[in-house]
């Protein structure tokens, strides 16, 4: 098996073409984010952000929260607390970013998509989860004093998560990452052309040799695991070391989402690989690279306005695009820490993963070469 292993090592990272894409273009697009977005979000520039709130009934624990958060020693909000009609007409005089309504879901009305109104929105995601456990700790503790604890746990969580974690510009760096963890795909694909009997010459030799079948694929799917794991890694210190990209304290949890990416990568490459036979290997190939484009554009890697617009109007695309997983999983690590948000990623993409794995198999599984034509 070692010998097996330490061959087809050898061969594979001979390729070239492979190299390019799962290490060199993804460390060129980084360089490139590095030189152009880094500096893009930076504190030094940083105003307080005006918004509208509706005023209503039980709003002391926001007004609370929202006093208290601070960019620095500046005000996070400017809240103006004033009629619904007020506030939308204040939005269309552009004098605040948001006009926020506290009810279940909270409702934020924007005019346009920036950095105020993605401000505003991270800070009512969080706001929101903890609304939600209110009820329950009403029950438990009628006093209050709970409620009071966890509002006020919101407002040191956020005011933390705003005061060291301020570089937004890191969503674009967690998305080209969580786009190369499925690049790692391309190694899964080349794997199954050259394990399928059907699919080259190699293939076929190898089908009618004493090596056990599943020894060789084992092998192989070793390899292009370690691989991956390796250049994702490379990538990351890159980005950690040389760039200066924030990825929060938590690097355990980072380096955890960052092997299931992986292996989401390989199992969606094995997908492809198999269920695809009729299809070149340049096909399968140009297949992988314009699924995992479209799902990177989607999770906010051109823009990370347009992550919030799928979150919006079209949810369900969130549960289906490993690239949005891996970077919503790192996302919410980094601002929020280890959390709800977080492992509800992880199980997403680990859900994603073994059901590419059990439809790769059921349609390798059901394969039969009646004629395999090895000369």
């Amino acid at each position: 098996m070692l010998h097996l292993l330490k061959y087809r090592f050898r061969l594979m990272i001979r390729n070239r073409v492979l190299l390019f894409w799962t290490l060199i273009f993804p460390m060129l697009l980084t360089t490139f984010f590095g030189m152009v977005l880094k500096d893009a979000y930076t504190v030094d520039t940083f105003q307080t952000v005006p918004i509208a709130v509706v005023e209503q009934k039980d709003l002391l624990q926001l007004k609370a929260v929202l006093k208290d958060v601070r960019q620095g020693d500046t005000a996070l909000f400017k809240v103006s607390y004033v009629g619904e009609e007020q506030a939308k007409q204040l939005l269309k005089e552009d004098k605040v970013s948001a006009v926020v309504k506290l009810q279940d879901p909270i409702a934020i009305t924007v005019n346009q998509n920036g950095l105020d109104q993605t401000i505003t929105k991270t800070f009512f995601d969080e706001y929101s989860q903890k609304i939600h456990l209110v009820e329950e700790a009403m029950q438990q503790y009628p006093d209050g004093s709970a409620v009071s604890a966890l509002f006020t746990q919101t407002a040191s969580h956020v005011k933390e998560a705003n005061t060291d974690h301020t570089d937004l510009s890191s969503v674009f760096f967690y998305t080209v990452l969580a786009m190369n963890a499925m690049f790692g795909g391309y190694w899964a694909i080349n794997s199954m052309y050259e394990l399928q009997a059907n699919q080259s010459e190699r293939a076929a030799r190898l089908a009618v040799s004493p090596l056990h079948k599943g020894k060789a694929l084992l092998a192989d799917f070793m390899i292009d695991i370690a691989i991956q794991i390796v250049f994702l890694l490379i990538q990351f210190a890159y980005m950690y070391f040389i760039l200066d990209v924030s990825f929060g304290s938590q690097l355990g949890y980072v380096f955890l989402m960052m092997v299931l990416g992986a292996f989401a990568g390989n199992a969606f490459g094995i997908l492809i690989g198999s269920i695809t036979s009729k299809i070149p290997p340049d096909g399968k190939t140009g297949i992988m690279t314009s699924i995992t484009l479209i799902c990177s554009a989607l999770a906010g890697m051109m823009a990370v306005q347009l992550k919030y617009y799928v979150q919006e109007y079209a949810p369900f695309l969130t549960y289906i695009n490993p690239v949005n997983m891996i970077t919503d999983g790192l996302y919410s690590l980094y601002y929020y820490g280890v959390g709800e948000r977080y492992f509800f990623n992880l199980a997403l993409l680990a859900g994603f993963t073994m059901v590419c794995y059990l439809i790769s198999f059921r349609a390798l599984s059901r394969k039969s070469y009646h004629s395999l034509g090895v000369r």
